[in-house]
């Protein structure tokens, strides 16, 4: 298998699961770039608990449309349902359904960027109602001829013989500054203090550079006031904490609390997914390929079995100095997690290459078209790595 090379100490680059080399290049230039469509089957008929609608949503996370939404029909974020974020440099188009509405309420609700088309009514959707998405990219700025670009991703598709390996995809530890998983490693370590100062001062290369620097500024002087006055209103989370520790400056526990509960449990759920694509990579690059086979999201019930690879995750663990019984979070017990298994391996299906182009953005460059399916908690970014090996 070919080994990636490690360019940052914070998120390590997996291992490939292919060996040809790739097309290098780079995604969401234009968000027309990005297009995915949420495969589901929802039961939709006149009556039902909820309003059923089509969500086509531009250059926006669900997250941020359903707040949109929230706010022009002046109904909680509660009543809404969806079954799972989609990425914001996009195109994307997925079911929603909003309890305690009716269907004209709906009908008429206008809001730039967000399309909706109303099905009828329905049962409440909820997170993982899904069979999986399909997803229409164009790769732009490869440095490659057309004919190599074909030859290359030919050949990718045939080592992978419909499977990539099941990794959790970048956005999971956060896209720009990937310290997500860190934060909550802490917080099993009962680290709390350690845990806030990375979540609101350690800096990114890949940040707007205002923003580093007032991480960076943060980091060296720990003024929390100043520093909550430089954020600017949309880093709220960041501001929730500084000015929580302006308060009470050693209550870094209570601090963590104040963020919302969603947010609290990505941390956790951050850490298990970067034990998992570590134990995963260390297989892979050992030439694993059982397509069968599991691996924990390892929780404070999760029994590690001998001679199934499981020993990769205690390695991991052993080397954060993380033990299972922390998961158990004495101090956060709504956070608590008993673990579960995933997949080591996910299926993709109806693979194309749809075109190969001049790039009209990169001169002397060019640009591919592909599509395929994923299925539900698989990561486009995942396949495109294989494809693209820029790392």
């Amino acid at each position: 298998m070919a080994m990636a090379v490690n360019k940052t100490d914070e998120l390590p680059v997996w291992n490939y699961y292919s060996d040809t080399r790739g097309i290098g290049g780079s995604i969401k230039e234009h968000i027309e770039d990005f297009v995915v469509d949420e495969q589901a089957e929802h039961d939709v008929e006149e009556e039902g608990d909820a309003v059923i609608a089509e969500m086509k949503k531009f250059n926006l996370t669900t997250l941020e449309a359903v707040r949109e939404l929230s706010n022009v029909l002046h109904v909680s974020r509660k009543r809404f349902g969806y079954a799972g974020n989609k990425d914001k440099r996009a195109i994307t188009t997925q079911y929603i359904s909003v309890q305690g509405l009716d269907s004209e309420d709906l009908q008429h609700v206008f809001i730039p960027d967000v399309e909706l088309e109303v099905l009828g009514r329905g049962d409440q959707i909820n997170p993982g109602d899904l069979e999986g998405n399909r997803f229409e990219i164009v790769i732009r700025n490869i440095g490659y001829p057309q004919d190599t670009i074909k030859e290359r991703i030919d050949a990718i598709e045939d080592e992978l013989d419909g499977w990539i390996p099941n990794y959790f995809g970048p956005q999971r530890f956060g896209d720009r500054r990937p310290i997500t998983h860190l934060v909550g490693r802490e917080i099993l370590k009962g680290n709390y203090e350690e845990a806030v100062w990375i979540y609101i001062a350690k800096p990114s290369d890949e940040e707007y550079e205002k923003i580093r620097k007032v991480r960076e500024d943060l980091w060296e002087t720990r003024e929390v006031e100043k520093a909550a006055e430089k954020f600017p209103e949309q880093f709220r989370y960041e501001k929730i904490l500084l000015y929580h520790l302006a308060k009470s400056p050693d209550d870094y526990a209570g601090a963590i609390k104040r963020l919302p509960e969603g947010l609290q449990r990505l941390f956790i759920h951050a850490y298990q997914s970067f034990v998992f694509n570590k134990a995963l990579s260390e297989l892979v690059g050992d030439g694993f390929d059982d397509t069968d086979a599991e691996l924990p999201l390892v929780g404070y019930q999760t029994a590690l079995r001998e001679d199934s690879g499981d020993e990769t995750i205690q390695a991991a663990l052993e080397d954060d100095g993380v033990e299972q019984e922390d998961f158990k979070l004495q101090d956060f017990p709504h956070l608590r997690t008993e673990g579960e298994y995933r997949k080591c391996f996910t299926p993709f299906d109806n693979f194309e290459l749809v075109s190969t182009d001049s790039d009209d953005l990169n001169m002397n460059k060019s640009r591919a078209t592909i599509s395929f399916d994923l299925k539900k908690g698989a990561y486009a970014t995942v396949f495109l790595r294989e494809l693209m090996k820029n790392e």
